[in-house]
C-alpha cells in the first residue's frame, strides 16, 4: 500500500474515532477511559489537516502553516508556553531546517523532468478567468490560457498552487481576487510580469520571491496582474515560474 493512501486511511479512521467519541461525550455516555479535552480542540483539527496536506501530496506550504499554528496554540494551552518562549525555541529550529536545506538541496534537473509528468487534463486550466475554491483541501493547477484576464481564488483552511509558466495575459490590468483564511496561496509567475498588490491582511502577508538578478529589467507594462483581496492567518507567495 502506498504511504499516502495509508495516511489517508489512518487520518480517516482518526476522524471517525474522534467524531464517535465526541458524540458519546455530548450524549452524556461515559467511556471506559479518559479523553483529554484538547483532543477535541480546534488546535488539534489544524494539526491533523496540516499533517494530511504535508504527506498526502496537497499544498505542503499550507500544511506546514496549519501544523505550526495548531501546535503553537496547543503548546500554549497545555504547557503554558508564551509567545516569547516559542520565538526563543523557534530560532534554533529554523537554523537546523536551514542547515538541512543546504545539505540536501533540490536538484533542478529532476524537478524539470517531473514537470511534464505532474500535469494532466484534470489540473490544467485553459479558461481566461480562473475559479478555484479550496475548503479544508489543497490543489495545484497549471494555467495555459492565451488571454488570461484574472479570476477568483478562495481558500479556507486550505491552499492552492497556481502555475502561470505557460500562460499569456490579456492587455491591460488583469485582476485576480484572493480570499484566504487559515491557508496559503503560491503563485508561480514569470519574472517579466508586472505585479500590483492591493491586499487587506490580518496577521498575514504577501511576498514576491521571484528570482532577481543584477540585470533584471522592470516588469513589462503590457503584462500586468493586479492581486486584490483579503488574507487572515494566511500567506500569499509569488515565486518564479
Amino acid at each position: 500500500m502506498k504511504p499516502t493512501r495509508l495516511l489517508r486511511i489512518l487520518i480517516g479512521l482518526l476522524f471517525v474515532l474522534a467524531g464517535a467519541l465526541l458524540f458519546l461525550r455530548l450524549s452524556g455516555i461515559e467511556v471506559p477511559f479518559n479523553i483529554p479535552a484538547y483532543f477535541f480542540s480546534w488546535q488539534m483539527i489544524l494539526i491533523i489537516f496540516g499533517l494530511f496536506l504535508l504527506f498526502s501530496g496537497g499544498n505542503r506550504n499550507t500544511g506546514l502553516t496549519l501544523l505550526i499554528i495548531g501546535a503553537a496554540f496547543l503548546a500554549r494551552d497545555i504547557f503554558g508556553i508564551g509567545l516569547g518562549q516559542m520565538i526563543r525555541y523557534a530560532i534554533p529550529l529554523l537554523l537546523v531546517i536551514a542547515g538541512l536545506l543546504l545539505l540536501f538541496p533540490r536538484i533542478r534537473s529532476k524537478k524539470k523532468r517531473r514537470w511534464e509528468k505532474r500535469w494532466n487534463s484534470r489540473n490544467v486550466d485553459t479558461s481566461s478567468e480562473l475559479q478555484a475554491v479550496h475548503i479544508f483541501s489543497g490543489g495545484s493547477r497549471l494555467i495555459r490560457s492565451d488571454s488570461f484576464r484574472g479570476g477568483e481564488i478562495v481558500c479556507i483552511f486550505g491552499g492552492s498552487d497556481l502555475h502561470f509558466r505557460e500562460c499569456k495575459l490579456s492587455p491591460g490590468d488583469n485582476i485576480l481576487n484572493v480570499s484566504c483564511v487559515f491557508g496559503g496561496v503560491d503563485l508561480y509567475i514569470p519574472n517579466d510580469w508586472t505585479i500590483r498588490s492591493d491586499m487587506t491582511t490580518i496577521l498575514a502577508g504577501v511576498s514576491d520571491k521571484r528570482i532577481k538578478t543584477s540585470v533584471s529589467s522592470p516588469g513589462d507594462p503590457e503584462k500586468v496582474l493586479v492581486i486584490k483581496g483579503f488574507l487572515m492567518f494566511a500567506g500569499l507567495e509569488i515565486k518564479t515560474a
